[in-house]
């Protein structure tokens, strides 16, 4: 047997297991030896079961129902100091489970999620490649990995100055192989310059060109399908104390033929939140607007696109339940949720939460949320209007159980995330309706 090593250890969380006694047996000839000191295992994870009510207050889709669970496995190697991977399955949303996930009628099996190989260089220059979660810098505005924006990417991450420079290349369809120009491809290079405690700086521009699967309308079989759409961002977060201001300031342009109009689109947005602590709770106060058009064709962010190519996409950038979206209402009651400019349409919101710890183990969240500034062509101005209540009870670091219930008024001008860019709305012109849930979470995140 060759000389002993180190042994490695399994790291769960932020905590480290060790191992005793675990080797490695290698080579026809059984040859035995242990990994090298510095190799790592991480394991992370979260499980979800998710129980809800909805009214939904439309004839014959009144109410909805549902429990059920949805997991996530993490696996994280460290092979040495600059070469690790990152792989993350998921069980999507069970339904009926009398035998497996498997065998259901949603056919549920592990899938994978992200799959990532990341190299880190001597200089400090990092690269992943792979199944890659990407965020866009900016206040999951224009995407987000929290919501499933892990398109096949090359990432690099380079340290420039005091700040940190990152370009990255994704791929979100393939298109036929053998077809030209029937892509959908995502680029961008953003800077993050931090300073301060807790202060940043950040500022960036994206692209997404679009193929034949990237448009969202049917716009004939002679029309010309391809186009790029254009993002570009400035954003600031500033910590002073128990304080703190993120500012946002974003613009985009969109190549028409991408959104079915004769125009180009264009339009700008903007985001303003003040945060802060008082004795055991803490505040929020958010204010955003996006310039919309009467077609659809004013500001519109990367997630708005996503649904022309099978996966609606959104992000957690509210504070409300319904007209946006929580972690526990992140289910199958959200398709009035919106993204930031309301599919082009336009939207300005006023928003305001209160987070506090009620006893012990209990924490309280309380929102509101004022929606409007449409310009949908022969729809109301005004959005909606929510509020929404949740309860928390920690078992643990990992372990929480939450229910909460909300209320929105829901005008003709909803026209939510997964309609897509320029898209349909979520009812009639001239139709009001009131949308109440309930709703509860059991979830374990390690």
């Amino acid at each position: 047997m060759r000389g002993t090593q180190a042994v490695p250890s399994v790291r769960r969380g932020k905590g480290l297991l060790p191992l005793a006694g675990l080797i490695i047996v290698a080579g026809a000839a059984g040859t035995v030896s242990a990994p090298a000191a510095d190799f790592q295992v991480t394991l992370g994870g979260q499980y979800r079961i998710n129980a809800y009510a909805a009214d939904n207050d439309i004839a014959g889709e009144e109410t909805q129902s549902a429990a059920r669970l949805r997991l996530r496995q993490s696996l994280d190697l460290a092979f040495d100091d600059h070469f690790k991977t990152h792989l993350q399955v998921e069980l999507g949303h069970t339904t009926d489970n009398l035998a497996t996930t498997g065998s259901s009628t949603r056919a549920n099996r592990l899938e994978v999620r992200h799959a990532v190989l990341e190299y880190t260089f001597g200089n400090g220059i990092d690269a992943q490649a792979g199944i890659v979660p990407l965020g866009d810098r900016f206040q999951d505005t224009l995407f987000s990995s929290d919501w499933n924006y892990n398109p096949l990417a090359l990432a690099l991450t380079f340290p420039v100055g005091k700040g940190k420079l990152r370009a990255f290349a994704g791929k979100l369809s393939e298109g036929s192989e053998t077809a030209a120009k029937d892509d959908f491809s995502h680029y961008q290079v953003d800077y993050v310059i931090p300073f301060g405690e807790g202060s940043r700086i950040s500022l960036g521009g994206t692209a997404l060109v679009m193929g034949s699967n990237g448009t969202t309308r049917d716009l004939g079989p002679t029309a010309i399908t391809t186009g790029i759409h254009y993002n570009y961002a400035l954003g600031g977060t500033f910590v002073v104390g128990r304080w703190t201001l993120n500012g946002l300031a974003l613009g985009s342009r969109t190549q028409g033929r991408l959104l079915g109009t004769k125009d180009d689109g264009s339009g700008f947005a903007a985001k303003l939140e003040l945060t802060g602590r008082a004795g055991a709770g803490s505040f929020g106060l958010l204010g955003t607007w996006a310039l919309g058009a009467s077609d659809g064709t004013g500001f519109q962010a990367p997630l708005a696109f996503t649904p022309a190519v099978g996966k609606g996409a959104n992000s957690y950038w509210g504070y409300t339940g319904i007209l946006t979206v929580q972690g526990p209402t992140d289910t199958g009651f959200d398709g009035d949720s919106l993204n930031i400019s309301n599919n082009g349409y336009g939207l300005a919101s006023v928003q305001a939460k209160w987070a506090s710890r009620a006893y012990g183990p209990l924490r309280g969240y309380v929102a509101a949320g004022w929606f409007g500034g449409s310009r949908a062509a022969g729809r109301s101005r005004s959005v909606g209007a929510e509020v929404m209540a949740i309860g928390t009870y920690r078992f643990g670091k990992a372990l929480a159980f939450d229910a909460g219930a909300g209320y929105a008024r829901l005008d003709d001008s909803v026209s939510g995330y997964h309609q897509g860019a320029a898209g349909a709305f979520n009812q009639p012109p001239g139709a009001k309706r009131g949308k109440r849930a309930l709703f509860a979470r059991l979830q374990a995140e390690f």
